[in-house]
């Protein structure tokens, strides 16, 4: 056990530092300088770290020899799939962009992800995957759920079958509150709900850092809520021309009464936080986040709920689900390592 966490501690700071000698090992992590070494040999004998060159230490005869991680600690993979298609990125476990690869949407969305995984071309052992998909997932079985006005209303075969290493898959709105909640504008929030506007309308809520799916997996499923004309909130939209059915358009809504939509938005949102009560709401998408649509939501959410809510824009726009995906499939791929 000890040996493991001593391999552990070696392993984080090379994660966070990327080239380190064994000196600076034991001085950040408070080891003795043997117990370092001897670590550094195993990690480097199970190919984890690998020598990439030397420097003068200032002291007669002492050269220090730097490590980085090895080729066997291998990659991740994070994949987002929506109506455009595949979009896949090759991680090392350092976060480093290794390759990237999109694939057009097709009558096989499955057979797609499965050739798009085994093309990408990354030294080292695939280690996890983690999959963003723009329909709500059954928190159970992993199950993509089919809904009506879902870029897959038909739904498809369940992914846990593509690949024989840890895999999870999760509907988009959760990662990019994932990855909000890892480094974003949610760090130091106590509560907050994350609400994606775009051809969709999705609300993923944590509270603390319980992330509440419901016992189906459509909580946050704000689209199906009714609006004032007795309508679900997607299609009062739609029949007041921000759309054409079974999806919003980002265009037409940017092209048109922005206070109109800001406040349809604002009133559902108001209904989710009278029940859950959080204490800050982001938005993204390409409406969610928008400069002329946002300050129209955030009007209609101001003294429409019993307490205060702070809202504000996502911080890593568009880019969210994949970096939620990342830090998941990251974070199981170091675990795997001394497994």
């Amino acid at each position: 056990m000890l040996r493991e966490l001593t391999d552990r501690a070696v392993l984080d700071d090379v994660f966070e530092h990327g080239r380190v000698t064994r000196v600076d090992l034991a001085d950040r992590t408070g080891i003795s300088r043997p117990t370092i070494s001897e670590s550094v040999r195993r990690l480097e004998a199970a190919g984890l770290l690998t020598a990439t060159g030397s420097r003068e230490t200032g002291q007669r005869g002492r050269i220090a020899t730097f490590y980085e991680l090895g080729a066997d600690t291998g990659h991740v993979i994070a994949l987002e799939l929506n109506q455009f298609g595949v979009h896949a990125i090759a991680y090392d476990l350092r976060r480093t962009v290794l390759t990237e690869r999109r694939v057009v949407p097709g009558t096989d969305l499955v057979a797609e992800v499965r050739a798009t995984i085994a093309g990408i071309e990354a030294k080292g052992p695939l280690r996890a995957v983690a999959v963003a998909v723009a329909n709500p997932v059954d928190p159970a079985t992993r199950e993509v759920i089919a809904l009506p006005g879902s870029p897959y209303p038909e739904g498809f075969v369940r992914l846990a079958d593509v690949v024989d290493v840890p895999l999870m898959v999760d509907n988009d709105v959760n990662w990019a509150a994932l990855a909000e909640r890892r480094s974003g504008a949610a760090k130091s929030a106590a509560s907050f709900a994350y609400v994606h506007v775009g051809a969709g309308i999705g609300m993923s809520l944590y509270l603390g850092d319980q992330l509440v799916r419901g016992a189906h997996g459509l909580a946050g499923e704000i689209g199906y809520l009714k609006a004032d004309d007795d309508l679900t909130l997607t299609d009062s939209l739609l029949r007041q021309g921000f759309g054409t059915p079974p999806a919003i358009d980002v265009p037409t809504v940017l092209a048109g009464d922005h206070r109109k939509f800001g406040r349809a938005i604002g009133r559902a949102v108001a209904s989710a936080c009278t029940v859950f009560d959080p204490e800050l709401v982001l938005f993204g998408g390409p409406l969610g986040g928008h400069p002329e649509i946002l300050p129209h939501i955030r009007t209609a959410i101001d003294g429409a709920t019993p307490a205060p809510v702070r809202v504000a824009a996502g911080e890593f726009g568009d880019a969210a689900p994949m970096r939620g995906a990342l830090a998941w499939a990251v974070d199981h791929g170091r675990g795997r390592l001394l497994a």
